[in-house]
């Protein structure tokens, strides 16, 4: 009997896993937008790691180098360059948020880093909505959250001409312009550059 009980909760746990494995994988979640974007510079073509710690200069959690970030899925191929989302300043330090689980750790930011507020960062560049969002994000206004004008697709993208509060202004052809939310309530990204192809 035992042998039995045995025999069918093993079927059942790979029952289990197998669905589990099989399932699509659930949208990434979407960081806050914090401060703005950290931009890392290289000084020749070989980027230097930059170093993570757990507090300002305390605690070194490990190291970013050009290859290893998340940030792909928001901010598009990025050629080499590091883009981060910055979400707080102590002095010359930033944190930041450096992978797609949301973790975050502080980077000296005295040398190669710039750190541009959202408006500055995506004036002007191609901005495309993160996948997974619910319904309402992907309705274009007239004015902000006034007079529908259509709604976007998930693989549309568009120009962001500037933002106001929570609102972008873009422009999904030559013949439209309107207003999308770039941010949620909560203060969650809703939109990221480029094609956003490598995900």
């Amino acid at each position: 009997m035992s042998e039995r009980l045995s025999a069918l909760f093993l079927m059942l746990a790979l029952a289990c896993s197998a669905s589990v494995c099989g399932a699509a994988s659930p949208p990434k979640m979407r960081p806050y937008s914090g401060i703005g974007v950290v931009l890392l510079h290289s000084g020749s073509d070989r980027m230097e790691p930059v170093l993570l710690y757990e507090e300002p200069g305390i605690f070194r959690r490990g190291e970013l180098g050009a290859d290893s970030t998340g940030n792909e899925w928001i901010f598009g191929d990025q050629d080499g360059r590091i883009q981060l989302i910055a979400t707080a300043r102590k002095g010359s330090w930033l944190k930041v948020c450096y992978d797609d689980a949301g973790r975050e750790a502080w980077i000296d930011a005295k040398r190669r880093v710039t750190l541009m507020p959202w408006d500055q960062f995506l004036k002007g560049r191609v901005g495309r909505l993160l996948p997974g969002l619910r319904k309402q994000y992907y309705q274009l206004y007239r004015q902000p959250d006034r007079e529908p004008l259509s709604a976007l697709t998930a693989v549309q993208t568009f120009k962001v001409l500037r933002l106001e509060n929570d609102w972008a202004m873009v422009m999904p052809d030559q013949n439209t312009i309107g207003w999308l939310r770039w941010r949620d309530e909560d203060g969650r990204l809703l939109m990221g550059t480029g094609s956003g192809r490598k995900q």
